[in-house]
């Protein structure tokens, strides 16, 4: 009996642990509006620094959101690579109506430049760095989230404790 005792206390124990390593793990998403009150628009002065400084001010991380809200004649134009950022390129996945939000899903840089007109080349474009900016290569493993480990850890023991 007391070694039952001991293996169920042991079970609380683990669960507990499991389930705070669950909680440390997640984090809660943050949607964040680009170019905060004043949103996605032709800087003031023209300033192509603007939206480098919103975004070197924030920390991107997977799960989060951008939301492009505007006023105005104005699109949301994801580019696909550095060059055609600096470029202004106005081809890529066109976000053309105010209010959209775009999930942040993967670490790696994603560019969007206005592709209306001039606006690009007066600083309407930003570079948001998810992570650490940089892209896991395709072959690399997936890795298991926290709250599946603890998941895994909890059915394990918990298939223990039943067989005892």
């Amino acid at each position: 009996m007391s070694s039952r005792v001991s293996m169920v206390g042991l079970f609380f124990i683990v669960s507990a642990l499991a389930l705070a390593i669950s909680l440390h793990g997640a984090n809660a998403a943050t949607t964040y509006t680009v170019g905060d009150s004043l949103g996605w628009t032709i800087p003031p002065n023209n300033s192509v620094e603007f939206y480098e400084d919103w975004a070197n001010n924030k920390t991107f991380q997977i799960g989060d959101s951008v939301l492009f809200k505007w006023n105005g004649t104005h699109t949301a134009t994801e580019v696909f690579s550095e060059e055609e950022y600096e470029n202004c390129t106005k081809t890529g996945i066109i976000l053309a109506t105010s209010g959209v939000s775009v999930l942040l899903n993967a670490n790696g840089t994603r560019y969007f430049v206005c592709s209306v007109g001039t606006h690009c080349e007066q600083g309407m474009k930003v570079e948001i760095k998810v992570g650490n900016g940089i892209a896991p290569p395709p072959s690399a493993a997936p890795s298991l989230p926290v709250g599946s480990l603890a998941a895994v850890i909890s059915s394990i023991l918990i298939l223990f404790l039943t067989n005892i």
